[in-house]
């Protein structure tokens, strides 16, 4: 029997190891908007993502770096992968950019899929997980403003779709975001008392 090139790179990619639990007593900025039981399993069961997943990651990756670079060449690149945080939260912004005209300020990459990125069109805001994580980010580096980019992945979906329905270029949509102090100290307030709760349980240390 024959066989097929994707249904091996799946194979090779369901038996990558999960990445484990890490024990931590501090929050990753990514977890902001989850819900408390999703945290609670990353805490004691750690990630096993599905192949469609890993290589959906792989693509935002190869986006993060291929835009940073031409952001380089256009000479609006400061910093990349810029670490912030406290005793609660940990993260890493995507870059930091300084536009002629403008003062510096951060940028967030998020690479979806097609159906997520038409739902962002059309409603015409960035999504509730990105703004939320969005706004820590202005929080940590002390910024009244940033921009988050969306691309939108290409797919294998994209060469199965009726010809006149093909889209081969990579469609972006930017949205500007302002500081806004009631998220963050709702999100900061909430999250202190998810840790206490989690302190007392053990699933984080004390």
């Amino acid at each position: 029997m024959v066989k097929i090139l994707t249904d091996l790179i799946d194979e090779y990619l369901k038996t990558k190891l999960p990445k484990s639990a890490i024990r931590r007593n501090h929050f990753f900025i990514s977890e902001a908007s989850r819900k408390p039981f999703d945290i609670f399993k990353n805490l004691t069961f750690g990630n096993d993502y599905p192949p469609k997943m890993r290589r959906l990651f792989e693509i935002g990756k190869a986006t993060h770096r291929r835009l940073c670079r031409y952001l380089k060449e256009m000479g609006v690149l400061i910093a990349e992968e810029v670490p912030v945080g406290d005793e609660l939260f940990k993260g890493v912004v995507d870059a930091v950019i300084k536009v002629p005209g403008e003062e510096a300020m951060p940028l967030e990459i998020k690479t979806v899929g097609r159906k997520e990125f038409d739902r962002i069109i059309r409603k015409g805001v960035p999504t509730w997980h990105s703004y939320v994580q969005f706004q820590l980010y202005l929080h940590f580096l002390n910024k009244e403003r940033g921009r988050i980019l969306f691309v939108e992945a290409n797919t294998l979906e994209d060469y199965i779709m009726p010809l006149e329905n093909y889209r081969p270029e990579q469609r972006m949509k930017e949205f500007t975001v302002r500081k806004n102090p009631e998220v963050i100290a709702e999100t900061t307030g909430r999250f202190r008392k998810l840790r206490e709760v989690f302190v007392h349980g053990g699933a984080m240390p004390g």
